[in-house]
């Protein structure tokens, strides 16, 4: 199990955030988490994607659509969606 990193909402800061996330639930280490990489290559199941879902809208103060995963499909875009959509209260446009 990895440390979770200190979220800062920035593309890098929610990147690191989500990686060290999916390293624990799948119980990797970190290095092996490509931000690049789809999330359906990682084995996420739908519970596995809400529970990070839910917690990236508390590191957020808004609300994040589970679609997303389905719209940017790896760690990297949906970083950068976040990110520039931060602040905004929905962050699931």
């Amino acid at each position: 199990m990895t440390t979770q990193p200190i979220f800062t909402p920035t593309s890098d800061g929610i990147a690191d955030w989500c990686r060290h996330y999916v390293a624990n639930l799948l119980d990797m280490p970190v290095e092996r988490i490509d931000a690049n990489t789809e999330f359906d290559r990682f084995g996420l199941d739908s519970a596995m994607a809400v529970a990070m879902i839910l917690e990236l809208e508390e590191h957020l103060g808004g609300e994040v659509s589970p679609s997303l995963l389905f719209e940017y499909t790896t760690i990297a875009a949906l970083a950068d969606h976040l990110a520039a959509n931060a602040g905004a209260g929905e962050v699931a446009a």
